[in-house]
């Protein structure tokens, strides 16, 4: 299974706003299992990535105290027609990428 990103982009005077909803339990490991007693297993993302063709911008660490589903929105310097690109892995190697043509 695949990490799920949603993506937006606009670009204005060499800025780009980039939006993303991203679908991941985001389980810190520590919440307990109210039937088991025993706590659900982590497994949250951990390396968040975003490329502007193909040039790194941001190198960013989540851990699990991140909210469930999280919603992104940075700005990077890009034009409108570049491709920005998000990649995701999770602490179980799960990976997920988006990517868009600004507008």
């Amino acid at each position: 299974m695949t990490i799920k990103i949603r993506m937006r982009g606009k670009s204005a005077n060499g800025i780009a706003e980039v939006k993303a909803l991203i679908k991941h339990p985001m389980e810190s490991g520590v919440r307990m299992d109210k039937k088991t007693g025993k706590p659900f297993p982590a497994k949250f993302i951990d390396t968040v990535q975003i490329m502007v063709n193909g040039t790194k911008a941001i190198d960013a660490q989540w851990s699990g105290a991140v909210s469930a589903n999280p919603y992104l929105a940075v700005k990077v310097k890009a034009n409108a027609g570049d491709k920005v690109t998000i990649d995701l892995t999770d602490n179980t190697g799960e990976k997920g990428t988006g990517s868009i043509t600004l507008k």
